[in-house]
């Protein structure tokens, strides 16, 4: 008996041992499998931003194949959609979705799903419509209607060879390579390839080819490189340190010097050139001068910014490359600034610039021609052809775009909902959560204007003003009922007239004459800016105005404008929900603090002293949430000025915090926030939902790796919009253009 006991114990031993090294080998394996859907997600997510439709799709799909019915396998399905969709194939996009509802109907990605199946059945309807827009220059070139000028396109850069994300281009002397910043791209087709590691900012070429210079890390270096493959071909040499890093080097013609602005601990501006061999510094301009240096191709003279900061004049000058006397060529003009790319063109004889349009400025002569802006599908201008006799043009397929996004507020996925316009004003909801008005300029960034978008359509519409005003209305910001607009109007004096005009979202129009609310206003900062010192107030009858130092209350029935505070400086006026109640920054006597005052008139009362980044009152008006210097986020009641702390950075797990917003229920805090240890331009800005009571916080859109800002919710708490910064992959490939620079200034000497 005792044998046999003594036999099952080590069988059983034998059996547990068994199944902990099976159970071992299992949970490896199942760990294996996640890290490889992993991958595969993130290859798929950069095949998309590729436009890489078909390779994205099959990507997504080996992600559900190996971890079927996990997250990462429903936002795989919700991504195939998204592909499909933004491949035009429609009615697969709208199987996917529907297959993606069915199987997780009480997943959080299901509220973005079902507003995909909308947007899918929207653009099905437009579909007959955009298949009969052909796509423009099919054949290889453009003739311009306007001008008659030929553009061809002789290059196009798709797929991993699509990494120009903007026109800052510089063209090899031998034109096999052009060089985006630190970014080789040669121009038979091949990969690009970075010329040497870590950050490079404006990196230009050697006038032989052999040598590339460029400013990193506030430093300026030099590099020598090959003729053939464009690689690097020996170390990296500093020439200068200092501050250095966003600095713009020109070269010599006779490649043994490079024109600069001086930052250092000696000298904080002017134009300087350096010796290649060495080091040597010669100041050319005094101090004053700025932006992208241009040395003439004969050698004979440096191009160069002017600036007078106190009026905020700007200007273009030549001076000899030996130095001496400047000489004024575009002369300085308020509010008009010019790009801060300037050209020679290759035989010394013109200068190209950018202000208010394009234009070129004969040298000999002064005589300027004014150049029609190239067909928008040929970009912009970047250099002439190694001969000089054609102008070169880049079409990014990205655009820089302060975009509008939407997120779930039970989760899921962001969506781009504003893809055809740039964003910078803020968001007005419907009170039925189904439309957004906001203002933008459009593809061009030009026409500045209010902007429908339905939630379920397809691209957004500009609203139309139809008003009768002495001058050039700039809309500003609709009214929280969405049935009225602000627009000013420039003076000759200075000040501006501030105006009121009845509109329909619906419809997407005014729908009355306009009214003229303030009369001589003086803001601080020009039409582009109107937004940080005028609020509307919730029932859209008043407006809270800065006027010089104080805030006063405009009404929209024309009524007389009525001064609230007195001598004190104010800033960023906002209103409490119940509208009883105007807050604003201010110091009085040097005491920065958070204010509130009656909006019908009264004493102010500080909420908070000191400095603070953001706040936003509560639904029922009796509190403010107000994020510290320090990152902490209280609750303040304003009756007596009891706080709490709700939130800080180390819980958060942020490196900053801004940009808070109260859900309609009063039970959330939206904020978004820097996360620690990454590099401003990399840093990921997730959204939390903060519990007001308590509670574990919840993060939204942690995968969209953009910097976010503006967080508005939706009246029914189920929508969060935010505008986000950075460039936005919007068509499928860049292309390269030419056009005969003889013919060009032929065509604008007319």
């Amino acid at each position: 008996m005792k044998k046999i006991t003594l036999a099952s114990f080590a069988i059983c031993l034998i059996s547990v041992i068994l199944l902990g090294v099976s159970s071992l080998t299992l949970a490896d394996i199942a760990s294996e499998t996640i890290r490889k859907a992993e991958k595969h997600f993130e290859k798929a997510n950069e095949l998309l931003k590729r436009m890489d439709y078909e390779a994205a799709i099959a990507e997504y799909s080996k992600v559900i194949g190996l971890s079927s019915g996990s997250k990462i396998a429903q936002d795989a399905q919700y991504w195939i959609g998204q592909s499909q969709f933004r491949a035009g194939q429609f009615d697969a996009a709208q199987e996917t979705f529907a297959k993606l509802i069915e199987a997780y109907p009480t997943s959080a990605i299901v509220p973005v799903t079902k507003l995909m199946v909308e947007r899918v059945q929207q653009a099905k309807k437009s579909e007959a419509k955009r298949s009969a827009m052909s796509d423009t220059a099919k054949e290889g070139y453009i003739i311009d209607p306007s001008t008659g000028v030929k553009y061809t396109k002789i290059a196009t850069f798709a797929g991993k060879n699509d990494v120009i994300e903007w026109n800052v281009l510089d063209l090899s002397p031998n034109g096999k390579f052009l060089l985006h910043e630190g970014i080789v791209v040669p121009l038979d087709g091949s990969e690009p390839f970075d010329l040497v590691d870590g950050y490079v900012f404006r990196g230009v070429w050697s006038p032989d080819g052999t040598k590339v210079a460029f400013c990193t890390r506030g430093a300026i270096c030099i590099v020598p490189v090959s003729l053939e493959t464009g690689r690097a071909a020996g170390p990296v040499r500093k020439l200068l340190e200092g501050g250095y890093s966003r600095t713009c080097v020109t070269w010599s013609p006779d490649g043994h010097k490079l024109a600069f602005e001086r930052h250092d601990e000696e000298h904080d501006g002017g134009i300087w050139t350096v010796s290649v061999t060495d080091g040597s510094l010669t100041q050319i301009a005094p101090d004053g001068g700025f932006g992208a240096k241009k040395w003439s191709p004969d050698g004979k003279a440096i191009l160069y910014g002017i600036v007078d900061y106190g009026r905020g004049l700007i200007g273009l000058c030549t001076i000899s490359a030996d130095g001496g006397a400047p000489r004024k060529v575009v002369a300085p003009l308020e509010r008009e600034h010019p790009h801060l790319e300037w050209y020679w063109s290759r035989d010394s004889r013109w200068i190209l610039y950018e202000r208010n349009g394009t234009h070129l400025l004969n040298v000999d002569d002064n005589r300027r021609l004014d150049l029609a802006r190239p067909p928008w599908e040929v970009g912009g201008f970047f250099s002439w052809s190694p001969d000089g006799k054609k102008m070169l043009f880049y079409r990014e397929s990205y655009d820089e775009r302060a975009g509008l996004k939407l997120v779930s507020a039970s989760g899921g996925p962001p969506l781009d909902i504003g893809k055809k316009i740039n964003s910078d004003g803020d968001v007005v909801w419907s009170p039925d959560s189904k439309t957004i008005a906001t203002r933008g300029r459009d593809e061009d960034g030009k026409n500045l204007g209010i902007w429908i978008i339905l939630l379920s359509g397809d691209d957004p519409v500009p609203l139309e003003v139809d008003v009768s005003v002495n001058g050039k209305p700039v809309v500003f910001e609709v009214s929280p009922t969405g049935q009225k607009l602000a627009f000013v109007v420039d003076r000759e004096d200075g000040t501006k007239d501030l105006y009121v005009v009845p509109i329909s979202l619906k419809d997407a129009r005014s729908t009355g004459p306009a009214v003229r609310v303030f009369e001589g206003w003086h803001p601080r900062y020009d039409s582009t800016m109107i937004p940080l010192e005028a609020s509307w107030s919730p029932d859209g009858t008043k407006l809270a105005v800065v006027h010089g130092k104080d805030i006063w209350i405009a009404f929209s029935n024309g009524d007389k404008p009525v001064q609230l505070t007195h001598e004190i400086g104010a800033y960023y006026p906002g209103w409490s929900p119940d509208g009883t109640m105007v807050d604003y920054m201010a110091w009085p006597g040097g005491q920065g603090g958070l204010y509130v005052i009656p909006s019908h008139g009264g004493n102010p009362t500080k909420v908070r002293a000191a400095y603070w980044w953001n706040s936003v009152w509560s639904p029922d008006s009796k509190r403010l949430a107000i994020v510290s210097k320090e990152g902490s986020i209280s609750m303040v009641t304003v009756a007596n000025g009891e706080s709490r702390e709700i939130a800080n950075l180390r819980g958060l797990g942020l490196a900053r915090l801004f940009y808070l917003e109260w859900s309609p229920d009063g039970k959330y805090i939206a904020c978004d926030g820097d996360e620690p240890n990454q590099k401003q331009q990399e840093s990921r800005t997730p959204i939390i939902l903060i519990p007001v009571e308590g509670g574990k916080p919840t993060v939204l859109a942690a995968d969209d790796d953009i910097w976010k800002y503006s967080l508005h919710w939706s009246p029914d708490g189920k929508w969060i919009t935010y505008r986000s910064q950075g460039p936005v992959k919007v068509r499928p490939e860049g292309t390269m253009w030419e056009a005969d620079f003889e013919e060009i200034v032929k065509k604008a000497s007319r």
